[in-house]
């Protein structure tokens, strides 16, 4: 058990988020995937090898865990078949900027906004790295293998997670067509997460149009999933794009432009069929 536990400076067990996941998963299911019992089992089994384990310690990893589950079958789903949409996941805004995946002369504009904003006015753009950003891989296919998953092992997971730093600086503004917010459950503070992402990418894209002189631009979407869905998070989840009501001549959209429950493999291509009708790839 030591390989998949280790203890804090308080001897409290804290759980291995890669080496914990592989220890009870090491083979892509067939057929079906059902998200929330592998969740149930994969914690089950490590309570039931160390009973000290506190329900904190599974906080700190069912996110991976389950962002996993959905980075595996949604590059399966893409590979296995023939359509150009494709969902990366992304790290923590601390470790990446998202914006960074754009073209040199892209990003630069939002550098060049956000160093305006903050010198001139004294605003900050805080925002966080959605957990998927969404490709159209038309054109950005060629740095990606169109190879299925089968075998779930370190190096597999680690080349999920780095898949991004292949179009580092390689996207055109219309390359990316979404983001993909993905939790295992919701809350209000997390809704309100979703809802400011979604209006500030949106936001941002209305600005780098601008200033690339794109006048047919394609738009970029936002969407939102969760393990569950009440009918307050879908509600909470229709809240305007700020951005999209400031005149007359803007047509108000959603911050999020679909919400999906996904706890399975079904779900998860039933939600990318919708994503992909959404954006029209």
């Amino acid at each position: 058990m030591s390989d998949i536990i280790t203890y804090d400076c308080n001897n409290k067990p804290v759980i291995k988020v890669v080496e914990s996941f592989n220890h009870v998963i090491n083979s892509v299911p067939e057929n079906e995937w059902d998200y929330k019992d592998s969740l149930n089992l994969l914690q089950n089994t490590l309570l039931a090898e160390n009973n000290s384990i506190k329900s904190g310690a599974f906080s700190n990893v069912r996110g991976t865990w389950f962002e996993w589950m959905v980075s595996i079958d949604s590059y399966n789903h893409w590979a296995e078949n023939n359509h150009n949409l494709l969902l990366l996941n992304l790290p923590n805004i601390s470790r990446f900027d998202s914006t960074s995946l754009y073209l040199p002369e892209i990003h630069g504009f939002v550098l060049d906004l956000r160093s305006k904003l903050e010198s001139t006015l004294d605003i900050q753009m805080i925002s966080s790295n959605p957990d998927y950003v969404i490709i159209d891989t038309t054109r950005l296919g060629q740095y990606f293998k169109r190879e299925k998953i089968t075998a779930v092992t370190r190096e597999s997971l680690e080349s999920l997670d780095n898949l991004y730093k292949n179009i580092i600086n390689k996207c055109e503004l219309d390359d990316i067509v979404g983001y993909f917010s993905l939790k295992t459950s919701l809350r209000p503070d997390r809704r309100l997460q979703i809802a400011h992402e979604g209006s500030l990418t949106k936001a941002i894209y209305v600005h780098l149009q601008t200033r690339s002189w794109l006048m047919d631009p394609r738009g970029i979407k936002y969407f939102g999933g969760a393990l569950e869905m009440s009918a307050a998070d879908i509600r909470g989840l229709k809240t305007v794009a700020t951005h999209s009501i400031t005149t007359v001549m803007s047509k108000p959209e959603r911050a999020v432009d679909e919400v999906f429950t996904i706890s399975n493999r079904t779900q998860l291509s039933n939600a990318i069929a919708l994503m992909q009708s959404n954006i029209n790839i």
